[in-house]
């Protein structure tokens, strides 16, 4: 490792030679952004400095951390002594070289840069010293010195220790920086710092140098601005009266003239020129940045630049409508909880994004509401960062995403690897016997299975992003290279056929329903009575071959959930159910899912070899690889969801276990009212073991099946807060279009299970969202309407498969729509039309 490098210099970008600051800047100064010109010195440095004492070592095992006030003592005695140490010469010498490369007598700001700072997961703004306006050489080292010190104040140390970042763990970089003379600095948000909102910015301003709004001891102006236009949206002009200004001494506070005081420090242009600024910075690092900039004279400077560490909630049923349509019971939440946003931050870190903090999804009144503001910066924020405008773009942009993308390649091979594990710990809970087992025990089984399933889901929502993302950039690419007009049918044509495990499952049932419709007799049965009722009476019985294969059937694919919520049992538990998918099969005109298969894999790449013909020859195999990759990535989204709802078997073996036991010991009435409690009281009730504690348990328990089922019956508001609000133009309810075509029919709306059996053909489906357990009902379907969704979604992948038009994310339609009532379904241009007469 070198003892300094310029900003330009390619060691620069690592944060392990010059920390997070100093890598930033040089990030930012090698992607053309406005930086002032500078240097870095590296550990190297601190360490060649540091070595000159031989019991540094012996004076930090020695330090009081758990005493604040002997810390404080001990500390500044440490740094009295450290700011005593000279400069090694030769490290002297080849900063006098460096400095030499900028005209005599420049002034430069001195920066601390520690190995751990602005790395996302931890802002040590202000934990370490900072000089401005230092000039000669003897006044910069002088400085450098200074901040090698300041690693080892109490407040450095402190800060550190509760980061969880080590007392050794952090070495210091130093930044030597041109000073920037500013006019007017300030800072600046990529996303609205107070309500969260992605489509704002937010910037602080104040006549001067930077400092006097970083501190915020000064009163400064504030605005609020539109992302996408940069037109400002909210003004606070504050009366100023301090400015910090450059002096020999480093700064001095000036106060404002008059005129000055009670106007905007930054002008209409010189905002949009930072609000350009802010969205270049973001789309560069794809993710929402904290900034530090300056005018000086009319240059605007790019001083620094962080991730934003704190998303402010705004909680919707967007993303969380469609995974989770229906109420949860509060045990079943808390069991997966966890383990989701363990899966964030290890998809995050894999994807190269900060660390979120706080939730993404919570739980309000049984239903489940996400973090829509976190949502909009991570998912959108990322996907729409990769967005090109024309070939020439995607062109110069392919080194950058093979690069910062490299791990796309290979996440389908590690999942399917860690796969083998994950089944065979699942095989392992489900063999392991109960019987027998103390309260202690069955609490521990099912800690165990949210455990293999919290180390399986691990890298799950990395792939749900994944497959968005690409999504997207192989949308951007369509309509650079055949037009907006045209990227949408070309779109849907490039992706219409996946391999997907939902496919396969639907091809078995179809298959099974075309056997039995070859015997006469076994359909009648079938038809007269329900699944209950003919599998009560002795189901297929009669018929070997077809028993065999229905019960091969459960045996493999008998996992499925109706629900997300375990509470609720499986096919396996439920046979009937799909006893009435296969009478719906029968009652439908259903096309041999492998002729359909063929006709779309023709279609498809049909249209795949005419965009590669129209693309310049050292783009067609970069755009074939995303093509293949966003067609690996939809079908392993699928796979993956199959797999998770095998967590629901052993999640119910053991829950039953437990609630057995509990409905014995007088705790719950029904054994699966074990659901209503909540984690954390049942294992302190269980750890407590005590009366009092078992009836708090019990009374808790009631208390939260009564909200329960008072929810399962209300509607959820769309987001907390604000009034149901429904989207609609010239009569229309206005959604998104998930599959292209037009058709009319009755609405028959479909809440649950129990609806499946009524549904009557050719009716609109509508309905919250559905899942793979709902495939049968399209084939009697003429249209599908949901109230969440998007084109990525399983109603929208299955209704392209099928033919059927589609309009999903239509919010508030099972509260206005009434069964029976003939409408319009349009799912290219995403509108339903309300006729409201019935037939």
């Amino acid at each position: 490792m070198s003892l300094l490098v310029d900003f330009k210099h390619p060691q620069v970008l690592d944060s392990n030679v010059s920390g997070g600051k100093g890598a930033n800047l040089g990030r930012m100064t090698q992607s053309g952004f406005p930086v002032p010109p500078g240097i870095v010195l590296t550990p190297q440095s601190y360490h060649a400095f540091i070595a000159q004492g031989d019991n540094l070592d012996s004076l930090l095992r020695d330090l009081p951390l758990d005493d604040p006030a002997a810390l404080e003592q001990a500390c500044g005695e440490l740094c009295d002594r450290l700011s005593q140490w000279p400069m090694p010469e030769t490290l002297r010498n080849t900063i006098e070289q460096a400095l030499a490369e900028f005209p005599e007598n420049t002034a430069f700001s001195v920066r601390s840069s520690a190995t751990a700072e602005d790395l996302g997961g931890a802002a040590f703004a202000g934990q370490h010293e900072t000089y401005l306006n230092c000039i000669g050489i003897d006044d910069i080292i002088s400085r450098i010195r200074d901040c090698w010190v300041s690693l080892w104040s109490a407040r450095a140390i402190g800060y550190r220790l509760q980061a969880g970042i080590g007392l050794t763990d952090t070495t210091m970089a130093v930044v030597v920086q041109k000073m920037a003379f500013n006019r007017v600095a300030g800072v600046g948000f990529c996303i609205n710092p107070v309500s969260g909102d992605p489509a704002q910015q937010s910037v602080d301003a104040n006549y001067g140098l930077g400092e006097s709004v970083v501190g915020g001891e000064y009163p400064v102006d504030h605005w609020l601005l539109d992302k996408p236009s940069g037109q400002v949206v909210e003004a606070v002009i504050a009366h100023k009266t301090v400015r910090i200004v450059a002096d020999s001494q480093g700064t001095r506070n000036e106060l404002l003239p008059d005129d000055q005081a009670d106007a905007p420090c930054l002008s209409e242009r010189e905002l949009a020129a930072l609000s350009e600024l802010m969205r270049r910075v973001e789309k560069f690092y794809g993710y929402p940045q904290d900034i530090e900039w300056g005018f000086e004279g009319e240059q605007l400077w790019l001083l620094q630049a962080r991730p934003i560490t704190r998303i402010p909630p705004r909680w919707t049923r967007d993303e969380s409508a469609e995974r989770f349509p229906s109420v949860i019971t509060p045990l079943a939440w808390d069991l997966v909880e966890e383990g989701f946003h363990q899966s964030l931050s290890h998809s995050f870190d894999l994807m190269g994004l900060p660390p979120f903090h706080g939730k993404w999804f919570a739980l309000f009144d049984n239903y489940v509401y996400g973090n829509q503001n976190a949502v909009e910066v991570y998912a959108e924020g990322t996907a729409n960062s990769l967005n090109v405008r024309s070939v020439a773009e995607l062109v110069a942009a392919l080194p950058m995403l093979r690069k910062r993308y490299a791990w796309v390649q290979e996440l389908p091979l590690t999942w399917s690897r860690d796969l083998d594990r994950y089944l065979l710990g699942l095989g392992e809970l489900m063999a392991e016997p109960l019987a027998g087992r103390t309260i202690p025990e069955l609490w521990d089984y099912v800690l165990r299975v949210k455990q293999l399933g919290a180390d399986y889901f691990l890298p799950n929502i990395a792939i749900s992003i994944t497959q968005r993302t690409l999504y997207k950039l192989v949308y951007s690419i369509v309509a650079a290279a055949v037009g907006e007009t045209a990227a949408a049918t070309t779109f849907d044509r490039l992706l219409a056929y996946c391999e997907t495990k939902t496919g396969f499952v639907n091809k078995e049932l179809y298959r099974l329903a075309r056997r039995i419709a070859e015997r006469p007799a076994l359909v009648q049965s079938l038809r007269s009575m329900g699944g209950q009722q003919f599998l009560n009476g002795g189901g297929f019985a009669g018929e070997a071959d077809i028993d065999d294969a229905f019960r091969r059937f459960l045996q493999d694919h008998g996992h499925r959930e109706l629900e997300f919520d375990p509470y609720h049992p499986t096919w396996l538990e439920s046979p009937w159910l799909v006893i009435e998918n296969l009478k719906m099969m029968l009652d439908s005109a259903l096309e041999d899912p492998a002729e359909k298969e063929r006709a779309l894999k023709i279609e498809m790449l049909e249209t795949e070899r005419q965009l590669l013909a129209g693309l310049p020859d050292d783009l067609r195999f970069p755009v074939q690889e995303l093509l293949r990759l966003a067609r690996v990535y939809t079908a392993l989204d699928d796979i993956e969801h199959y797999q998770t709802t095998r967590l629901t078997l052993p999640f119910r073996k053991g829950l039953r276990a437990l609630g057995e036991a509990l409905q014995a010991k007088g705790v719950i009435e029904e054994t699966m009212d074990v659901f209503f409690a909540k984690a954390r009281i049942l294992s302190k009730t269980i750890e407590q073991n005590d009366e009092a504690s078992w009836a708090g348990l019990s009374k808790t328990i009631r208390q939260e099946k009564q909200a329960y089922e008072q929810h399962r019956s209300n509607s959820p508001v769309w987001e907390l807060g604000k009034s149901q609000e429904f989207a609609s133009c010239d009569g229309d309810f206005i959604g998104l279009p998930g599959s292209p075509g037009m058709a009319r029919g009755a609405v028959y709306k479909v809440l649950s299970q129990d609806d499946f059996a009524d549904f009557p053909a050719g009716a609109v489906l509508v309905a919250r969202t559905t899942n793979p357990a709902w495939t049968p009902l399209f084939y009697k379907a003429s249209a599908v309407i949901t109230e969440s969704g998007g084109p990525l979604s399983h109603g929208a992948v299955t209704a392209r498969e099928v033919g059927l038009p589609a309009v999903m994310s239509v919010r508030g339609v099972l509260e206005v729509l009434k069964n029976g009532e003939m409408i319009t379904v349009d799912g290219t241009a995403g509108r339903v039309g309300l006729s409201r007469t019935t037939p």
